[in-house]
């Protein structure tokens, strides 16, 4: 590597620093103006608010909602720092190995990280699976012990899983505000792809709208997900060994591919320095791309619920 691909990098990294810290402080400015303005807001419009004919949603932007469901406790801050990194480390590479290599590292860098949020999220949706029958149990305890519905409800969300508290939190301000809030239960099932959770919501807003006992409905509720999720674990269990087998099909050639290229110097020179090593990588990943998409269809109604 000569000095010039060097000095290009140093200079690249040295830009990229100075914009980091621009968009730093750019940054906190407008988080800054955008408290002060929500404060103004909510003091102006909070008697409209509460009145609200909607009822309390769960209202979350697209990266927030990317972040909420894999459960990635992230701050924008260090969002955008790695980032940034990343583009650095992807530019450093388009600039001292070529534009072949880049894409290709590009292609393996988004699908572990495709890979990595689906396999976090996946993880969050059978935590909820698994606690959800126990939550609505919880919520029968505590209305036998004297409490009221919703009490009893923010009680039992509260004591389960950290996956339950975007609902908690939104579920506790509706409540203290007045503000319905069964909807919350549908955005939550919609957010985590969750049937179940739209069983409770049905059951709360049918026992609010023709003032029946809520215990009858939630037993019936807690039967159902209980017998849901042993139907679940039977049909993951019998369907395991197809899951592996696709699991393996969609990973093992490109792990292949990037070994023999770490190991034999001469292949990868082939490869990404020559037009036939240029066109057999692009048929390469198209054809990875298209198997893996064959496959996702395939099993795609395995393990969801």
């Amino acid at each position: 590597m000569n000095s010039h691909v060097w000095f290009a990098g140093a200079l690249l990294v040295g830009l990229l620093a100075v914009l980091l810290l621009m968009v730093q402080l750019g940054w906190g400015l407008w988080q800054s103006q955008r408290r002060i303005t929500r404060s103004i807001t909510a003091r102006l419009n909070s008697a409209r608010e509460v009145a609200g004919p909607g009822g309390a949603r769960v209202d979350l932007g697209p990266l927030e909602r990317l972040l909420v469901q894999a459960d990635i406790r992230w701050s924008m801050r260090r969002l955008v720092m790695l980032s940034l990194l990343l583009l650095g480390a992807l530019a450093f590479i388009a600039l001292s190995r070529g534009v072949v290599v880049l894409l290709v590292v590009l292609f393996f860098t988004v699908t572990a990280i495709g890979v990595w949020w689906r396999m976090r999220f996946q993880k969050q949706r059978q935590t909820i699976h698994e606690e959800l029958p126990g939550v609505v149990d919880a919520v029968l305890r505590n209305i036998d012990a004297g409490r009221s519905l919703e009490h009893s409800l923010i009680t039992a969300f509260d004591e389960s899983s950290p996956v339950f508290s975007p609902l908690v939190f939104r579920l506790r301000n509706a409540v203290e505000a007045g503000r319905e809030y069964t909807r919350l239960f549908e955005d939550f099932a919609d957010l985590y792809k969750v049937p179940a959770m739209v069983l409770v919501a049905i059951a709360l807003r049918t026992t609010s709208r023709f003032g029946s006992s809520i215990r009858p409905v939630l037993e019936q509720v807690s039967t159902s997900l209980r017998s849901q999720q042993a139907m679940r674990r039977e049909f993951l269990a019998a369907s395991a060994e197809t899951r592996f087998t696709a699991i393996t099909f969609a990973v093992l050639p490109p792990a292949l591919a990037a070994f023999m290229v770490l190991v034999n110097e001469e292949y990868s020179d082939v490869l990404l320095n020559t037009p036939t090593g240029h066109s057999l990588l692009l048929t390469a990943g198209t054809l990875q791309v298209l198997g893996m998409v064959v496959i996702w269809r395939m099993i795609q109604g395995v393990g969801r619920g």
